[in-house]
């Protein structure tokens, strides 16, 4: 009988560190698995981040380009319109000046 109690005790010995280890090993786990979705998000917020940051460069340059196209139709329209008031200006200052002088 004393066997079978000895031999009962051991079982549940041995049950016992096996439930620890299987807990201890579960822990492992499940630690490795949070280290293992951590540099996961890491990575992927890096590469958002980069694609980001490509993203408003690009943007950055095209805007840079739209401005500088706009810059130069204004000053291509500013020196024909220069020209114009060039050709025009006595012309138009005679005009203004007989209205007026008609008008007295």
């Amino acid at each position: 009988m004393e066997n079978i109690i000895t031999s009962i005790l051991e079982i549940e010995q041995n049950a016992q560190t096996r439930l620890e280890e299987a807990r201890q090993k579960k822990d492992m786990i499940i630690a490795e698995a949070e280290a293992e979705k951590e540099r996961i998000i890491s990575g992927k917020l890096k590469e958002a981040e980069e694609k980001i940051r490509k993203i408003s460069l690009d943007e950055k340059n095209k805007t840079d380009e739209k401005l500088a196209e706009i810059e130069r139709k204004k000053d291509g329209e500013i020196k024909r319109l220069d020209s114009i008031y060039e050709k025009h200006h006595t012309e138009w200052e005679d005009d203004i000046f007989n209205a007026v002088i008609t008008m007295i």
